[in-house]
């Protein structure tokens, strides 16, 4: 049994044990696939999507544990995990330096120091590779210090300790230099990619069980680099050659790195690398988001000694369900009357838009909400996002943990409203208290700005609920008329990219109006809704907000015209949708 004794303990994958990650991935329904291939690989996602999460498990250790576990141990591809939120990365010095060339040097080296370190630091922990590697250790002194004119201590307990020791020394010694008067000397020294990682693979080599091995290196928070150190790892995935390494970067979708190089040019999608949105449909019909939940939910129950389907552990109140027959069967009764008896396509489709809408705009008529519950409602709820899923979840057991003794084997379905509805309005207080308080670049203005926005939206929604509309549960918004509002539009699409990076907002890429043309559809984190009596489930559909509009709720807490609520547009199912 694992010593989390809350199995839906959501930790950062950085924090959780290593047994813990084998114990928790979902390996059918992840990208590893990939993430195993020999091509640059970028996973894009905000925080929560299981972007890091994807990455320690292909790593070398991780994996070394795995299959040692199904007694087929494999050398063939060795992942080091580089993250790239650690004072290393962080490191401002390049700031005091006007010269853009010698600000790149150093940036690079400091970036080459953490990748020299990752990899000594995850082959030092597979005590095979460095057992292996005793065989050769001479070679693998000789061929290093030649190639790099040092020295390293062959005193230290293995080649791998050496290196280590040799990047923490280089990194003071760097410090110095740079702080020193006159530090230019420190320019003929940096170290390169190119003659400092690509020399440390090519000489790994000489070991016997890595004489085959492709090294994925992959680079974690990507977005926490500085524009140097994008420009030289893109310079990197232009490389042709993929024999011997390859890139796997993961970065959010709002502070996504650029695809400049340090040359001026730009790497290609499908050219020089491969996107996986880690928040999108998982690429076919039988691995929707929903069923992705479902094996997570299952797998840590079991971790606990729980084996029972999701949708038991966190019923629906028998009421919501009956509730949603009775409004099932009064929306049966008007499409009969609109569409007429034998027309039996058309009355499942009034149905399907409007029972739900019938049942929510009658709720937000009363004192209380709406009974939230039922594993279905959690991972709407969850935007499409592991860990929005796992919040609830969490604190749910959590509760019922302070006053259950024995197992648990279900979550009550009033618990399950409780903390829906007590998260919705944590996160309404945050955005009352302001976001400038937790995003950076957010100015209290700013902040207010956001809430009108959100609030306006809010409203918006409710009054769909209300209106005769062929998609009264749309919950999901475009931009439309840009055109004459270019300075609104900037200002609108600046205030959504803050909103982003608190996790109110995301987004999808899907079909235009106009055939043939993509664009962005924009979705609010739907924990923001039960607070508010609306249905977060929503429907295959959204509506198209004018500029204007969108600027003058957020500037001037203007409310959306009642004709906004009428403009809508079917959209095709995605991973929010699939499971209706």
């Amino acid at each position: 049994m694992n010593t989390i004794q809350n199995p839906f303990e959501y930790e950062a994958a950085n924090n959780l044990r290593p047994q813990d990650i084998i114990d928790y991935y979902i390996e059918d329904f992840n990208f590893s696939r990939f993430i195993q291939s020999t091509k640059n690989i970028f996973l894009i996602g905000e925080r929560g999507s299981g972007k890091t999460m994807a990455l320690l498990y292909n790593s070398i250790y991780i994996k070394n544990l795995r299959e040692k576990n199904n007694g087929i141990v494999s050398y063939e591809k060795i992942g080091i995990h580089i993250p790239c939120n650690t004072p290393l990365f962080m490191k401002k010095e390049y700031l005091l330096i006007t010269d853009d060339f010698k600000k790149s040097i150093i940036s690079e080296h400091f970036l080459v120091l953490s990748i020299l370190y990752s990899i000594a630091d995850s082959l030092i922990k597979i005590d095979e590779i460095v057992s292996a590697s005793e065989d050769v250790s001479g070679c693998l002194y000789d061929d290093m210090e030649y190639m790099w004119n040092i020295r390293l201590d062959r005193n230290s307990s293995n080649f791998f300790k050496a290196i280590e020791k040799y990047v923490n020394k280089e990194n003071v010694a760097t410090q110095k230099r740079i702080n020193a008067f006159e530090s230019d000397s420190f320019y003929d020294n940096a170290l390169s990619f190119s003659s400092s990682v690509i020399p440390f693979l090519q000489t790994l080599r000489q070991i016997d069980l890595l004489k085959d091995s492709h090294f994925m290196l992959m680079l974690d928070d990507a977005h926490d680099m500085n524009e140097h150190q994008i420009k030289a790892m893109n310079s990197w995935i232009a490389y042709r050659d993929h024999s011997l390494f390859s890139f796997k970067v993961a970065t959010a979708k709002v502070d996504r790195p650029s695809g400049i190089t340090s040359t001026g040019g730009s790497i290609l999608e499908g050219h020089d690398y491969i996107t996986v949105d880690m928040e999108q449909a998982y690429q076919n019909a039988e691995a929707s988001f929903y069923k992705l939940s479902k094996r997570i939910v299952e797998k840590r129950l079991q971790s606990v000694g729980v084996n029972c389907k999701a949708e038991d552990f966190f019923p629906m109140n028998p009421s919501l369900e009956k509730d949603f027959e009775f409004y099932r069967k009064q929306a049966k009764v008007k499409g009969i009357e609109m569409y007429g008896e034998d027309n039996k396509k058309a009355v499942s489709d009034y149905v399907y838009k409007y029972f739900r809408a019938m049942y929510f705009k009658d709720r937000k008529d009363k004192a209380n909400n709406p009974p939230y519950s039922g594993f279905e409602m959690i991972v709407a709820i969850s935007t499409g996002v592991v860990r929005n899923m796992l919040v609830p979840c969490y604190w749910m057991y959590d509760k019922v943990m302070n006053t259950e003794k024995e197992q648990i084997t279900s979550i009550p379905p009033k618990i399950q409203t409780d903390i829906l509805v007590d998260q919705s309005k944590k996160m309404w207080e945050r955005l009352q208290l302001g976001l400038d308080k937790v995003v950076s670049n957010c100015t209290s203005y700013d902040a207010t700005h956001i809430l009108n926005l959100f609030t306006n939206l809010s409203n918006l929604f409710s009054l769909r609920l209300k209106m005769e509309i062929s998609e009264p549960r749309a919950i999901v918004f475009s931009i439309s008329q840009i055109d004459g509002f270019t300075k609104e539009y900037n200002e609108v699409i600046r205030l959504l990219k803050i909103a982003q990076k608190a996790q109110y907002l995301y987004t999808r890429i899907g079909n235009s109006k106009e055939k043939g043309k993509q664009e962005i559809y924009y979705v609010p984190n739907r924990m923001l809704f039960p607070s508010v009596g609306l249905d977060p489930q929503g429907q295959h559909s959204r509506t198209s907000l004018k500029t204007i509009d969108l600027y003058n709720a957020a500037f001037h807490n203007v409310a959306f015209k009642t004709d906004t609520a009428e403009k809508n547009v079917t959209i095709e199912r995605d991973l929010f949708y699939d499971y209706e």
